[in-house]
């Protein structure tokens, strides 16, 4: 039953992602990003806290944190185009930016300690299809490191595994709807 004048007050649209409407950039510490649309594939992320429980003659008792813990990152895909910015003629290949070289070898790491590891920035926005169902998302992992590059040359696809120098993801949600 609905009541006079509240028929639009709640719009209800559930959309997973498809990769297919994602774009995800890496971005350095500075102005240079590497684009990547995604043809097919799989990005996963894992947020964890640990939690630490004590007894009180073997029965629960108290609970506190933990130490903290990064994030663990996976992705496995197809690309369908690179586009790099600044615009360029000697454009990075993904591997060139997570391992800065190459053409990235001038990338500047998102990490302000200069004595850590080379890291980046991984952007991902969601653009969900047909326009209006579903906001715009645009996810961000902080300070990601790759601990892990597995090549299959037959099925032309990359996987990569790393962490993020961070507890959790960053979530930005824009309304697309009208």
């Amino acid at each position: 039953m609905r009541m006079k004048g509240m028929e639009n007050v709640w719009i209800t649209c559930f959309a997973s992602i498809d990769l297919k409407n994602v774009t995800i950039k890496l971005k350095d510490g500075a102005a240079a990003e590497l684009e990547v649309k995604i043809g097919e594939g799989n990005l996963t992320y894992t947020e964890k806290v640990n939690r630490d429980y004590t007894l009180d003659r073997g029965l629960l008792d108290d609970v506190r944190d933990g130490d903290e813990a990064p994030m663990d990152v996976r992705m496995d895909f197809l690309w369908e185009y690179i586009k790099g910015s600044p615009e360029s003629d000697s454009l990075p290949t993904i591997e060139d930016v997570l391992k800065r070289q190459g053409a990235a070898s001038a990338w500047v790491s998102t990490d302000a300690d200069a004595c850590r590891p080379f890291c980046v920035d991984i952007e991902l926005t969601n653009l969900p299809t047909p326009t209006g169902c579903g906001d715009q998302e645009v996810i961000t992992l902080p300070d990601f490191r790759y601990e892990q590059l597995d090549h299959d040359l037959r099925a032309a696809s990359v996987s990569c595994t790393g962490k993020c120098n961070a507890k959790v993801a960053t979530v930005v949600r824009t309304s697309t709807s009208t």
